[in-house]
């Protein structure tokens, strides 16, 4: 503890929803924060401006908290709280279907983990997607978990997953890959660039089953023509840097000679393409996933196998959730093992949003006892009881946003917040008149017609065929696309409006920034920074700060440190409003 309050490390901080939350308690400051991305730590300093930027952190992988006797860091000695929400994506079929097998996601988890075990905090807390408890979240068994998983008692599940389609090379692709996993050696070497490979996917999709004019349609395209034109004529022999094998450089250089003649409006075999084309895509696929299993050291429990027309490993992986939670049992905290999933509005967040949160105190400190969770407002969770769109933003009604990001202050004049609601009032708490952000996304013509067609409650779906017609397939659009906004309902999921281009609730616009700000529960002197899309994009990032000042506040009691002002008292609606 520092100047009486409890020094906290904020990990993937975003724009800084979760410790704003912490540190409206007057009880918790942030002495040492970690996040990547460059608009976020801009938003996050000039909320923090007491922060030492020395000790605002980009890259939590390069983090080193003991020095070379394996003793504590003196920036990391006094931290007495660990905050945050690793991402984790974890392993699923959407992997699969990207080209990709691991997230890169979900090492981060661990490195959430590895702050925990080396500076061994008095408390954490880990806010998480509630599905990160589903089986999609896995790790795969790398050749140095399996000493870890036995003393966690954690058995791992055995999987065999498809890699890719054989070639007419399998047999010597697969040795090849076998000899490389073997060796640990890189493959990076003999992989296409990203781009080039999501472009010849691309071409494949066109070139299959389809008539020699079709496909120079495709290449004619203005983009597609500068694209491949520009590679073959240059860069065709050099995009790789090594060939695993004479006869897929041969089949590289013929794919290559046969592009340049369908530019050159040549005539060719478009069978005959389409196939070389195919192979070069599904070889690139598979040495692009066994390079991943390389790069992670994962470890195969059998050779590459052929199963009918594909490529097939044989790896073992272990639930995330069950790993985290046997992990934070062994380093000697006590945590909500059973309830552990909230959903903020019930803690007075107009707002549906559910999501999962680990509360975690050394057990020394709790002796046995279980360690305390938010207590909700609204304890019935019922949809109707808690605050509504209308206690957020309906003072904002008559203020008109701008839509340049560089004209983010406005005056509020004479527009009061509403008296009768305390969650405004809550809100309301920007001493000098200005509303920061107030900006919203400029519509096209379309847009605007689609606004002024819905009315609240209503989404894309609702709209006439005639305005649909920008959607390739409107049938698979979710219901939150262009959905107008209810005064008299919470809010869905905040995510990033701006894509989904919600719709204000009486006002053919799109909300601004500050309105789903609000939504999040962030107060007005909270000024977001970067530009417009980013802005959007950190909001819904965000953990709504009032639904951290609840976590905070019962983090503090499970410390044993008296909670005064607490939020609940603040925003605690009049009995009448229940009714």
């Amino acid at each position: 503890m520092k100047d009486g309050k409890l020094q906290v490390m904020d990990l993937f901080a975003g724009a800084g929803g979760l410790s704003n939350g912490f540190e409206q308690t007057n009880q918790f400051q942030v002495k040492i924060a970690v996040e990547i991305n460059e608009n976020a730590r801009k938003t996050y300093l000039e909320n923090h401006p007491y922060l030492n930027e020395e000790l605002f952190h980009k890259d939590i992988t390069k983090l080193v908290y003991k020095d070379e006797d394996s003793i504590l860091k003196d920036e990391y000695q006094d931290i007495d709280v660990i905050i945050g929400g690793p991402p984790c994506q974890g392993f699923s079929n959407a992997n699969r279907q990207k080209n990709t097998l691991i997230s890169s996601n979900n090492q981060l988890v661990k490195e959430y983990l590895r702050a925990i075990e080396e500076i061994k905090p008095k408390a954490f807390i880990m806010e998480n997607v509630r599905t990160l408890e589903s089986e999609k979240h896995k790790f795969f068994i790398s050749k140095d978990d399996e000493k870890e998983l036995a003393e966690l008692g954690l058995e791992p599940d055995g999987e065999i997953i498809k890699i890719g389609n054989v070639t007419n090379n399998f047999e010597s692709l697969r040795c090849f890959l076998m000899n490389k996993y073997n060796n640990g050696d890189s493959l990076s070497k003999y992989i296409i660039d990203k781009d080039v490979f999501s472009k010849l996917n691309s071409l494949l999709r066109h070139a299959k089953n389809q008539t020699v004019s079709e496909l120079k349609n495709f290449l004619n395209k203005q983009n597609n023509k500068k694209y491949f034109s520009k590679i073959v004529n240059s860069k065709w022999k050099g995009i790789h840097d090594k060939f695993w094998e004479e006869s897929y450089k041969t089949s590289w250089n013929l794919l290559g000679e046969n592009l340049k003649k369908i530019l050159e409006d040549e005539e060719i075999c478009v069978k005959e393409f389409s196939d070389i084309l195919e192979e070069i895509i599904e070889t690139q696929k598979v040495i692009n996933k066994i390079s991943e299993i390389i790069q992670n050291k994962i470890k195969l429990f059998t050779d590459i196998d052929i199963s009918g027309d594909s490529f097939v490993i044989h790896i073992k992986s272990y639930n995330v959730f069950s790993y985290i939670k046997a992990k934070i049992s062994s380093l000697g905290y006590k945590f909500n093992e059973e309830n552990y999933i909230f959903n903020s509005a019930m803690f007075g967040v107009p707002q549906e949003r559910r999501r999962l949160i680990l509360i975690g105190v050394l057990e020394e400190i709790r002796e046995g006892e279980p360690v305390k969770i938010p207590e909700a407002i609204f304890k019935n969770n019922k949809r109707k009881e808690y605050y509504k769109i209308h206690d957020a933003i309906k003072d904002l009604e008559k203020l008109l946003p701008s839509t340049d990001v560089k004209d983010d202050e406005i005056y509020r004049g004479d527009t009061k917040p509403l008296s009768d609601s305390p969650l405004n009032m809550y809100l309301n708490n920007n001493e000098n008149n200005l509303i920061y952000n107030h900006v919203r996304t400029d519509s096209r013509e379309i847009a605007q017609q689609r606004f002024e067609a819905l009315t609240a409650g209503q989404n894309f779906h609702n709209l006439k065929d005639s305005l649909k017609t920008t959607y390739s397939d409107h049938s698979r659009t979710q219901n939150t696309i262009y959905k107008r906004l209810d005064y008299n309902e919470p809010s869905d999921t905040v995510l990033n409006v701006r894509k989904s281009m919600w719709i204000h609730p009486t006002i053919d616009r799109a909300i601004s920034i500050r309105e789903a700000a609000r939504l999040q529960s962030f107060q007005d002197n909270y000024k977001f920074l970067g530009p417009k899309d980013s802005q959007y994009q950190q909001v819904g990032n965000a953990v709504p700060p009032l639904m951290a000042r609840f976590v905070a506040e019962s983090l503090l009691e499970s410390l044993g440190i008296v909670v005064e002002n607490k939020i609940i008292d603040i925003i605690q609606p009049a009995k009448k409003i229940l009714n």
